[in-house]
């Protein structure tokens, strides 16, 4: 609890110094502007507040007024970061046109020069914003065809090729519906999988499991999916937030299983592990080992390494060497988004041993994928919303 109030200090404390900075320098560019000015200054001081004020609002008094605050304060966050570096870009050439004279006029520049540019910063900044947009509503399909090996000889029941599918990160809630959820059922369909592994973070909030219509509409659409091997799921951070007893009542509603800390083997093919979230971390609770779950689950004899593959499904990419150390042939993550907002994705490619993609530690292959939704601003400038279909083959 401590770590992740920490954290969420830190992210204000950025939010407001970014947005201090901004509004000064708004201020003195549109100095002398008469009316203009205040009313721009008031129009960015009502959107900065709306995300912390609907934050707020949401614990004390929670109902319409704190989600419309919300909404407007997630969409603002992405034209609000574009602004922030094209000021700071901004700045920094009239830096250095005061130094060396890169334009006819040298500062101070103009009335209409310093509202050219404001419309200029503003104007990139959502033409950024509605790109990322357009990412958001449009995932693609990312195939890999991965291989490894088995000393298991003619014991192996496990077919030549299995096909999974992986799908993580949906955050299903007020940006991302059942419009898009059909979408990303369609494309994951006409794959063929013959399993379909969700990797966490399915459901955003709270509020979208309250609604009854939708989520009825949700697991019909998730029950349409029919892989011969099941639909598995991991918990994710926001599931945990959106409180674990409601998220296990809505997947009874679905043919999808929890595994939470267990392991199966699904028609004798795989052996399957699901690990719990890390979250769980934060109440003092220590994770079980991949090999303490395959034991609590399947016993002693259960299982037997190197006859059929071993998947491990955990959300969060830490810990890497865990999977590889227990002779796991593919680890299957999500939960980095790939920053989902650039630069941001620099960021985050600095907190992991491996933020996207593939990944191999000696005989295990790893996928963290970008996930198939978003978190906060339905905007996506870092990468795309994927479906990921791995084709695992024996040598």
């Amino acid at each position: 609890m401590y770590s992740s109030t920490l954290f969420f200090g830190a992210v204000l404390v950025v939010y407001m110094a970014i947005n201090i900075y901004m509004l000064i320098r708004l201020f003195l560019t549109l100095a002398g502007c008469g009316i203009f000015r205040g009313v721009s200054c008031f129009i960015f001081i009502f959107f900065a507040l709306c995300f912390p004020l609907g934050r707020m609002l949401a614990v004390k008094s929670p109902g319409r007024v704190s989600d419309l605050f919300l909404v407007l304060g997630t969409l603002y966050l992405a034209p609000m970061i574009y602004g922030f570096i094209l000021t700071l870009i901004a700045d920094f050439l009239r830096l250095l046109n005061s130094i060396v004279v890169i334009t006819h006029t040298p500062p101070p520049f103009s009335q209409s020069t310093r509202v050219e540019i404001v419309f200029a910063v503003l104007l990139l900044s959502f033409m950024i914003t509605l790109a990322g947009a357009w990412n958001t509503y449009n995932p693609v399909v990312i195939r890999h065809e991965l291989t490894y090996k088995s000393d298991g000889g003619s014991l192996i029941s496990t077919p030549p090729a299995i096909r999974i599918a992986v799908i993580s990160d949906l955050h299903l809630g007020v940006f991302l519906g059942t419009r898009y959820l059909k979408k990303i059922v369609e494309i994951t369909a006409a794959e063929y999988p013959d399993i379909i592994l969700f990797t966490g973070d399915t459901i955003d909030d709270a509020g979208w499991m309250s609604n009854q219509k939708r989520r009825q509409e949700t697991a019909e659409l998730l029950s349409s999916l029919t892989p011969r091997l099941g639909m598995w799921a991991v918990m994710g951070n926001h599931d945990y937030y959106a409180g674990i007893d409601e998220f296990r009542r809505f997947l009874d509603e679905t043919p999808i299983k929890l595994l939470k800390d267990e392991a199966v083997i699904p028609n004798g093919e795989l052996l399957l592990v699901g690990r719990d979230d890390r979250t769980v971390m934060r109440s003092g609770v220590k994770r079980p080992t991949i090999g303490d779950i395959i034991r609590n689950s399947l016993g002693e004899a259960g299982w037997r390494a190197g006859l059929i593959p071993m998947i491990v499904m955990d959300h969060q990419p830490f810990d890497l060497g865990d999977s590889a150390s227990s002779g796991a042939t593919l680890q299957v993550s999500g939960h980095t988004h790939r920053g989902q907002i650039f630069p941001i994705n620099f960021i985050v490619a600095l907190m992991y041993e491996k933020h996207y993609g593939l990944y191999r530690k000696g005989d295990t292959h790893y996928y963290i994928t970008s996930g198939a939704g978003v978190w906060g601003p339905p905007v996506r400038t870092s990468g795309r919303p994927e479906v990921v279909i791995l084709d695992l083959k024996r040598d």
